[in-house]
């Protein structure tokens, strides 16, 4: 796969909407197609990805020439088992001020652009905005160029755990401003 590299200013940022579900559902299996490894990503049920374009979840895409190349999602756990606060010890009484960095997704000719970490950078911002103190995250051991773009956005390794029906994941958290 040949990647290409395009100047910042081909990209534009912003919110997807439910309008956008049925690209990312499709950008969501070319990552499969091209994993080795297929633990290296949670596969997200279509019914999954659609509960997130709706508050207090947010997706944002990554378009190149208005093509969505890449996308990512804020999940707010709340009180449940999906909030990767829990795993990290954060109290009953702080787990509304979490947040997860759900899922990112770049097409493969895409990659190279810096995207992943760009998105990360996005979503801060909207976390921020909602009044989030933690941002989460999971990633599999596996994944070094997720973790290393993680780290590079100054996110914290806490532990390692089995998640989502028997994957390891590396937990990384970062306190946000």
């Amino acid at each position: 796969m040949n990647n290409l590299k395009y100047s910042d200013e081909t990209f534009s940022f912003k919110k997807c909407t439910i309008k956008n579900l049925e690209e990312i559902c499709k950008i969501q299996e070319i990552a499969f197609e091209n994993l080795d490894n297929k633990e290296l990503l949670r596969r997200n049920s279509r019914e999954m990805l659609e509960a997130c374009f709706y508050e207090p979840h947010y997706v944002l895409g990554a378009f190149h020439k208005e093509k969505l190349v890449a996308f990512a999602i804020l999940f707010d756990g709340g009180k449940t088992d999906e909030n990767i606060g829990k795993d990290i010890g954060v109290s009953e009484e702080n787990l509304s001020s979490v947040i997860n960095f759900k899922l990112v997704i770049v097409l493969p000719e895409y990659r190279g652009n810096r995207l992943h970490i760009k998105l990360i950078y996005e979503l801060e911002k909207v976390a921020i905005a909602k009044g989030k103190k933690l941002m989460c995250a999971t990633v599999s051991p596996m994944n070094v160029h997720s973790s290393k773009n993680f780290e590079k956005a100054g996110f914290i390794f806490h532990s390692k755990k089995m998640k989502y029906s028997g994957l390891e994941r590396n937990i990384y958290y970062k306190e946000l401003d």
